[in-house]
């Protein structure tokens, strides 16, 4: 796909145990970008290049899903929020403010965060075991 903007997102673990953290970004529908990293608890995995349009008659939106298996402290088991990697249910668009910039978001066992410059959103991340 050719888009006009992009960002690198990375995601700070802070599930208390190490995660391997599934994270997938869809802009419009166009196919699913997708990345997966392990990463102790605390720290930060990525990143996932994203690529989006911004701009006169560009007008698509940004989804987001995330998965995890934390494998270890008091909240091992897999978690997700809602969606999945080849549909991701969380809308939170990326704006022009967010070209060419490095993003952090963040995942515990209840939310996740997306924190854009354009600004933010979360969504809950649910148990699946």
């Amino acid at each position: 796909m050719s888009y006009n903007s992009s960002a690198q997102i990375f995601v700070t673990n802070n599930t208390g145990g190490t995660a391997t953290i599934h994270l997938a970004h869809q802009y419009s529908d166009d196919p699913p970008q997708q990345g997966s990293w392990t990463v102790p608890s605390g720290a930060s995995a990525g990143p996932l290049s994203v690529g989006y349009n911004t701009g006169f008659l560009r007008s698509g939106e940004d989804s987001w899903w995330i998965g995890m298996e934390v494998a270890d402290g008091s909240s091992a088991g897999s978690y997700t929020s809602e969606g999945t990697a080849d549909d991701p249910g969380k809308i939170c668009t990326l704006q022009s403010e967010d070209n060419g910039k490095s993003l952090t978001f963040s995942v515990d066992v209840d939310t996740f965060v997306m924190t854009e410059m354009s600004g933010s959103c979360s969504t809950s991340v649910s148990r699946l075991n």
